[in-house]
Parts: C-alpha cells; sequence; structure tokens
C-alpha cells in the first residue's frame, strides 16, 4: 500500500460518541446517538435514506426506501428542525420491494417529486404537493430488474433531472426527464450488462459534463462512464476493480485538485482509485480490512479541514468514520452505534447548527440520525 494511504485504527473509543485524538483535531466533531433520534422503529429492511426539504419549512426531511426484495412501505419522514422525527408520511398506498427513493423537481413547479427504484418491479414516480405529500404519478415502463442503487439529476443538460438505475442483473438504464413531470423511454447504458450495485455521478474529467461511476458485483469489474454531452456516454473499466463492490463514492480524497473513487468491497478492502482529472484512474490503494461486509459509503468533510473524510456502514458490526488526514492517511474511528446491517448512509445538518449529521438506513433495525457536536475546549 502506498505511504500516502496507510491505514491506522485508534484503538479506543468513548461510549455514545465518535472521538479522534484531541490535539490532531480540536474542531473534530462528536456524534451524539440517543433513542429520540431513531426512527423507522417497526424494524424495516431500509436499503436508502434520501436527506431533502419535501415540505418547504428549511429544514432536511429524511425518505426510507424499505424492502429490499420483501414487499414493505415506503416513508417520508418530517423533521421538527431539530434532528428528530416524529411525523411519518407513507409514500405510495402500496407496500413494495423498494432499494432507493430519490427526489428531484420534476414538474418544475418549485418542490421535489420523487422516483422509486424498486428490485424487479416497475419503478414509480411520485408527485409533491408541497407539503411532503406524494400522489402517485405512474411508473415506469422497462425500468424492472434487480434495480439496486439510483440517481435523479440532470445529465443531458436541458435542465431537468434524469433517472439513472443501476441493476445487478441486466444493462443500466437511464431514463430522461421530460420536463412535465415524468420521463421519456428507457435507454440502455453503455458497459457492463450485470453487476452493478452502485452509481456515483461527477466531473471526473474536468468538462463540465456529470459523468457516472457503477459499482458492480459477483466478480465483474467496475467501471466509469465519460459523458461526451447530452448524455452520450463512453465506458472505461478500472483495471483490477473485478469482486464484489456494493457502493462507490467519489470526491477528492487526495486533495490534489482531482477526483477519486472509492468502492464499498463486501469483504472490507475498500479499494481507493486516484484520478488523474482527465477520467483515467491509476491502481488502487485498500482502505480497511478483510471481514467487516461493507455495504455503504458516503464522503463529505465533516471536521472543516478541507479533506474529504469518509463514513462506512457495514453489516452486523459498528460503523466507521475515516477521518482524512490531509494526504498522509486516513484514521478509523468506530461509531457507538451498534452492530447492525447497515445499507445506506446519508450526510446533511439536521438540526441547523452548521455541521454535518449522519443518517444509517439499518435493514432489520431502527434506522438513526446522529447529531454532530463540536467538542468543549
Amino acid at each position: 500500500m502506498s505511504a500516502c494511504f496507510a491505514f491506522r485504527m485508534l484503538a479506543a473509543t468513548l461510549p455514545a460518541l465518535v472521538l479522534a485524538s484531541g490535539a490532531a483535531r480540536a474542531q473534530t466533531p462528536v456524534y451524539i446517538d440517543s433513542p429520540f433520534l431513531l426512527f423507522d422503529m417497526s424494524e424495516n429492511l431500509t436499503a436508502a435514506v434520501e436527506l431533502a426539504d419535501i415540505d418547504g419549512d428549511g429544514d432536511l426531511d429524511v425518505l426510507a426506501a424499505n424492502g429490499r426484495h420483501w414487499a414493505q412501505q415506503d416513508f417520508a419522514f418530517l423533521n421538527i428542525g431539530n434532528g428528530r422525527l416524529l411525523e411519518a408520511l407513507p409514500v405510495g398506498d402500496a407496500m413494495g420491494a423498494s432499494y432507493a427513493i430519490r427526489t428531484g423537481d420534476l414538474d418544475g413547479d418549485g418542490d421535489l417529486d420523487a422516483a422509486v427504484a424498486r428490485d424487479s418491479l416497475p419503478a414509480l414516480v411520485f408527485h409533491n404537493d408541497g407539503q411532503g405529500r406524494f400522489a402517485l404519478a405512474g411508473s415506469l415502463e422497462g425500468s424492472g430488474g434487480a434495480v439496486r442503487a439510483a440517481l435523479l439529476q440532470d445529465l443531458d443538460g436541458d435542465g431537468w433531472p434524469d433517472l439513472v438505475l443501476a441493476r445487478r442483473r441486466g444493462a443500466n438504464l437511464l431514463f430522461r426527464g421530460d420536463g412535465e413531470g415524468g420521463f421519456g423511454p428507457a435507454g440502455e447504458l453503455p458497459g457492463a450488462l450485470d453487476g452493478s450495485t452502485g452509481v456515483a455521478i461527477a466531473d471526473l474529467d474536468q468538462d463540465g459534463d456529470p459523468d457516472l461511476v457503477f459499482a458492480c458485483r459477483d466478480g465483474n469489474a467496475s467501471y466509469v462512464l465519460l459523458n461526451e454531452g447530452e448524455a452520450r456516454f463512453v465506458p472505461a473499466a478500472l483495471a483490477g476493480s473485478e469482486g464484489d463492490h456494493r457502493q462507490v463514492v467519489a470526491a477528492d480524497f487526495t486533495g490534489d485538485g482531482a477526483l477519486d473513487i472509492i468502492f464499498a468491497a463486501t469483504d472490507g478492502t475498500n479499494a481507493l482509485y486516484r484520478g488523474d482529472g482527465s477520467g483515467a484512474f491509476g491502481s488502487s490503494l485498500t482502505i480497511g480490512e478483510a471481514g467487516r461486509a461493507v455495504q455503504s459509503l458516503a464522503a463529505a468533510d465533516l471536521d472543516g479541514d478541507g479533506d474529504i473524510d469518509l463514513i462506512e456502514g457495514a453489516g452486523e458490526q459498528p460503523n466507521r468514520i475515516y477521518w482524512n488526514d490531509g494526504g498522509q492517511g486516513f484514521t478509523a474511528i468506530e461509531l457507538q452505534d451498534g452492530a447492525e446491517d447497515t445499507y445506506g448512509v446519508a450526510i446533511g445538518d439536521l438540526n441547523g447548527d452548521g455541521l454535518p449529521d449522519l443518517v444509517f438506513a439499518n435493514s432489520g433495525s431502527p434506522n438513526r440520525v446522529m447529531i454532530a457536536r463540536l467538542p468543549r475546549e
């Protein structure tokens, strides 16, 4: 492993908090685990959470995609402003096997609508009444299959969100937003025909167009799709990426101005591919150790030091934060949130204090908000 990204594990953590070495990070937040911040107490099989202000009151609410392979109800949890989710509204009136909910203004009315990606079932489109109540607007023909992840972003530059579906079986799909609250017909994306379980969006080659990167399982190589404009994509496999990668994040982890890629590996050895800014990536470095069954990742500058940190959701083991040491390595700290089956991680300021909070989607146990606090001097 390169010395620039050596892995270091702090031996001790404090109950109900996450702490880094205080001398090194005076402003490192601690993360508070409270029973009042649990939600979806029915212990649904949550696959992903989405943070968005769906009721227009200025704070972030949480949408939970429930079910995975089984029929369960999706919910929108309304934030009362301090990170507590005390009211839940159903998303749709039928249960399904959902893997992701993504939000965007599909019809141009100023509020956030939703698309729900489901396993083996057609994706659903919902319109928001402006108060966080969603009405079914239709389903997407040709969107069925083993869908595991989704993105809702403008890929072709027409100003309307487009929907990307990552499928474990069959080609990945692109549905272009029509500006009228729906989508055009399905289009197959180039690249692998099997194994996709995660997708991220970023301008990997710095040409102003959003590119895609897919995480693949079942021994398939993960790969990037470089956007040549108007959502015309050219695939490029990542050397040595064959394996079992469930999710992916893209950010400048090395601080050189170029975007890098990290894949969540179900064997615990997450792979970091260093980008050169042109859309090409060097051989991977390893973050983590075998045996952790990593299922989800998220990335943000949690401590405000200018470096992008990594949050890891694991299966039946405590989740982690990997503090980025400014190109010198990562320091891993275990969160005291219990050993849960975490399928998704989201980052956002839920209580309006300017600090990034963490939201974990747990499959088979309550979902969890962890509020950030700065330690007292």
